[in-house]
């Protein structure tokens, strides 16, 4: 691990404090990227981050956004927050397993050992967690629990013998989307002899989608973990005993418009909150109470204006809705908008970034 420390780089960015930011750093250890946020109050408490599967051609980017309801609440809370880009894009387990350990290593060498290191993994990032969930721990725990969300447990790494034994040994609970649970109840349901305190647990999210979970689902997930930790598996909320699983879903709250409604009530201007660096989706702060006094029903084509530029966008329901690279914009289980391109990238077409304002409209 020593030697992986001698690769590292370090940029350190402190945000005001006067607005409550968290300090920001970003560095490489072995050719992986990794975004930390923290506090100037650590409780010891280490959240590690394992995204899914990501394009090849993409660029290496460890995208943290610490602004998002789950980690802005543990940041206050006084938990650090850290994601680690792995050294390569594609189907990467093993390698991506050890960028995750020496990421906890540095952390471990530059602030000291955490007192709690929950994983957190999305997609193919669920199936590294869970991996790491199963390992037998030596010496000293490194990892005390793990959250799965909509883990991709059937991926396998090409020339790899490492695979699933269904045998956590710390708390793993897996988040689900009602439409794929049939791998992580396989998983849970497994008729192998497990220790009582460690069989893993299902959390099923009543939404179809892929790792389409809201941030006040990942919040409960986040606190049932810790619980379990703390005060044992019993802690946890029951599920039916013939579906294995606890219904954690939690309904977007609509909240008051961001957008500025036209006068003519055909369009609004929204504002960019988020832009994803891998996929150059754009985030924007309209919701659909926002599309609906605009008059702009689903599944119909309306006016984008980003910067000077013109583009046709379907107002649809999810990246299905259209052809590749066609413009779509759709709700997140969150209550706001994604503004996209399928197979392609939104923010670069547009030169978008956060900040900037859109005009969406109906076609005259």
């Amino acid at each position: 691990m020593l030697r992986c420390l001698a690769h590292f780089w370090l940029l350190t960015v402190t945000l005001s404090s006067l607005f409550g930011a968290p300090t920001i750093e970003k560095g490489e250890i072995e050719g992986a990227k990794f975004t930390l946020a923290r506090t100037d109050k650590w409780n010891g408490g280490l959240v590690l981050i394992a995204h899914g599967l990501r394009p090849e051609g993409r660029p290496l980017v460890a995208d943290l956004f610490p602004e998002q309801l789950a980690y802005k609440t543990l940041l206050d809370e006084g938990w650090m927050i850290a994601k680690t880009s792995y050294r390569r894009n594609g189907i990467i387990v093993r390698d991506a397993i050890a960028d995750l350990d020496a990421l906890r290593q540095h952390i471990t060498t530059r602030f000291g050992a955490p007192l709690r290191v929950l994983l957190e993994g999305d997609s193919m990032g669920g199936l590294i967690v869970t991996l790491i969930a199963e390992r037998e721990p030596l010496g000293v725990k490194q990892y005390h629990g793990a959250v799965a969300i909509g883990a991709a447990l059937d991926v396998r790494e090409p020339n790899s013998t490492l695979g699933l034994t269904l045998q956590p040994r710390i708390p793993l609970l897996f988040l689900t989307n009602q439409s794929e649970l049939q791998g992580p109840r396989g998983y849970v349901t497994s008729d192998l002899q497990r220790d009582a305190e460690l069989a893993p647990a299902l959390f099923r999210i009543s939404r179809d989608g892929h790792v389409n979970v809201n941030q006040a689902e990942r919040l409960t997930a986040f606190r049932a973990v810790n619980a379990w930790i703390d005060r044992g598996r019993a802690s946890l909320p029951g599920g039916a005993e013939k579906t294995a699983f606890f219904d954690a879903t939690v309904a977007s709250v609509p909240r008051p418009s961001q957008v500025t409604l036209h006068p003519d009530q055909r369009g609004f201007d929204a504002r960019v909150i988020e832009v994803s660096e891998v996929y150059g989706n754009v985030f924007i702060n309209a919701q659909p109470a926002d599309f609906a006094a605009a008059g702009m029903e689903r599944m119909t084509w309306i006016q984008l204006t980003a910067n000077n530029l013109k583009f046709r966008v379907k107002h649809g329901r999810d990246f299905g809705s259209v052809k590749r690279t066609e413009w779509v914009t759709f709700v997140n289980p969150d209550g706001f908008y994604w503004l996209a391109r399928n197979f392609a990238d939104a923010a670069a077409t547009a030169q978008l970034k956060v900040g900037d304002t859109v005009t969406l409209r109906r076609f005259d």
